[in-house]
């Protein structure tokens, strides 16, 4: 009893399915041999050759094994992280692969020549053939844009593994191919867009052989969340939740304010501004240097705590030693226009130095904990 066989006769339009005894009727059949089909998704397609005679019921009794049926293969296709990337740049691609790279180890004597024989557009200048000497790379027509009028280089933006290269004049001659297993070639004109005006004479992206063998097709360096290589900030369109300004104003104010008091508590109790304008010290030469440490340091690492805590996400948090260093950039004016003119007659610069002391770090704070963020780890 085999439920659901759709059973046709060929050549007609009759056909019925079996009941869940396996029962089935085809009525209306016309005289004559038949081939009778029948078809189920478990047990595939049988045929039977029937004799059918006027007024006449022929009965059958038809018998049906389970068969292995092979399916049409499906196919998918998907894209990798760096295709998807490099589709949605919308401009043409410069690259140079690893079998490119080893196919001139012996035509090339170093990177600048690999580029500028497969990248159009690269032009190569060297004052002589020796190994590791300043080599220019640079894409021609740079000349024109560039700020610095003269016979200077207009070197493209250099990143290695993602770290941006200070003199590339000299990596050019001296980065060994064999280790190299990808560069990328961004034309100053779509360069600009991703990468900002460091990247005024063109961009180039350089991956290293990495140990054990090479990566697999499509595969690139995990990115953390929200950075980009070239960048040194944070991206904020990777954190759906948004920069919670106004908590990370307010954590940042109240640290900062809780550390400048007891800053200045600790340096009254050492430092004073004698008749001079001079600063003195009444607990000697050590005290002194720890009192005016504190001052500094307690306001800054009260206030990086203070909005580290205020402008966290569920994603990010801010970074310690960027909103320290930026604090402390508005502290040391600070102090130094409030003890400047102290019994000189003149408030106007005290009057600037406690603005910056009081306003100052916590609007810096604020903007160096938007700006450098990391991936909040689970």
């Amino acid at each position: 009893g085999i439920a659901d066989v759709v059973l046709r006769v060929e050549g007609t339009d009759v056909s019925a399915a079996s009941d869940d005894q396996g029962h089935f009727v085809l009525r209306g059949v016309p005289e004559g041999m038949w081939t009778l089909r029948a078809d189920h998704v478990a047990y595939g397609s049988h045929t039977h050759e029937i004799d059918v005679k006027a007024a006449h019921v022929v009965q059958l009794q038809i018998r049906l094994a389970p068969q292995a049926m092979e399916l049409e293969p499906i196919i998918v296709e998907t894209r990798s992280a760096r295709e998807r990337a490099e589709r949605g740049q919308g401009s043409s691609l410069n690259v140079v692969e690893r079998p490119e790279i080893e196919r001139a180890l012996g035509t090339s004597r170093h990177m600048g020549d690999l580029l500028a024989q497969t990248i159009p557009g690269i032009h190569l200048r060297q004052t002589n053939n020796l190994a590791g000497t300043d080599v220019c790379l640079e894409f021609r027509g740079a000349a024109t844009i560039s700020l610095a009028k003269g016979s200077g280089c207009s070197h493209p933006l250099v990143l290695l593994d993602g770290v941006p290269v200070s003199n590339p004049n000299f990596l050019y001659g001296n980065v060994p191919l064999p280790t190299i297993e990808r560069i990328q070639v961004i034309p100053p004109g779509d360069a600009g867009a991703r990468y900002g005006t460091g990247a005024l004479y063109g961009v180039i992206l350089i991956e290293t052989h990495p140990p054990g063998g090479s990566r697999a097709a499509g595969d690139e360096p995990v990115v953390p969340l929200g950075a980009e290589r070239g960048r040194t900030t944070f991206d904020w369109s990777t954190d759906p939740a948004g920069y919670p300004l106004g908590r990370a104003l307010l954590g940042a104010t109240v640290g900062h304010a809780l550390g400048l008091l007891a800053g200045v508590a600790i340096g009254r109790h050492c430092l004073a501004v004698d008749d001079k304008h001079q600063l003195t010290s009444s607990c000697g030469g050590g005290p002194g240097v720890a009192a005016g440490l504190a001052a500094m340091a307690l306001p800054a690492l009260g206030g990086a705590l203070g909005v580290r805590v205020g402008g966290g996400t569920a994603t990010s948090v801010g970074r310690m030693v960027p909103a320290v260093l930026g604090a402390a950039m508005m502290l040391f004016p600070g102090y130094a226009f409030s003890m400047s003119t102290v019994g000189g007659g003149s408030g106007a610069a005290n009057a600037v130095g406690h603005a910056l002391l009081v306003v100052g770090p916590p609007l810096a704070l604020t903007f160096v904990d938007r700006l450098f963020r990391h991936t909040r780890r689970e």
